[in-house]
């Protein structure tokens, strides 16, 4: 029975991390994902000591495999390995899992700050809109006309009143 080598990552987001293992051939037909860790199996079929929260069953790791597991932790997943898996799955693979990982938050953090700005943007046409229609009122409440003009993303309004 191989022993299990615990390594600490620097992944904390578990999004990006199976975005990561989707790149690296581990899609989510071959990935197991579980809110409460569980137990991993060892390639004799038997439950290990070792729990985790994201899950590679050893059918997907290769003949004679054990189980991959990834369990998280409050600072980062904690990656289980075999030694005897270590030859396919070891230091470089974590460190090509790391850059896909890197990667995907990079892109995640880039989506996330474009959402936010347009959330932002429309709070912001939102507000000018409702200051508009609030001239609007009060001006038509006041005897007097608005004249709208809009030039270069700025809104220019004219109160127009006529006396006789």
């Amino acid at each position: 029975m191989s022993a299990y080598i615990t390594l600490a990552t620097p992944m904390t987001d578990r999004e990006c991390l199976l975005e990561a293992l989707a790149a690296l051939g581990f899609g989510s037909q071959k990935v197991e994902v579980h809110d409460e860790p569980v137990a991993l199996v060892g390639y004799e079929g038997t439950r290990r000591g070792q729990e985790a929260n994201i899950v590679i069953r050893r059918a997907h790791v290769g003949g004679a495999s054990n189980d991959i597991g990834f369990l998280a932790t409050k600072t980062g997943y904690q990656a289980f390995v075999s030694d005897y898996d270590r030859g396919r799955h070891g230091n470089r693979w974590l460190a090509e899992l790391n850059t896909r990982y890197q990667a995907a938050w990079t892109a995640k953090q880039e989506r996330l700050a474009e959402e936010e700005r347009k959330r932002v943007e429309e709070e912001r046409r939102q507000l000018v809109e409702a200051q508009r229609e609030a001239i609007h009122r009060k001006a038509k409440k006041l005897g007097y006309r608005v004249q709208e003009t809009r030039e270069d993303g700025k809104l220019r309004l004219v109160l127009i009143k006529r006396v006789y």
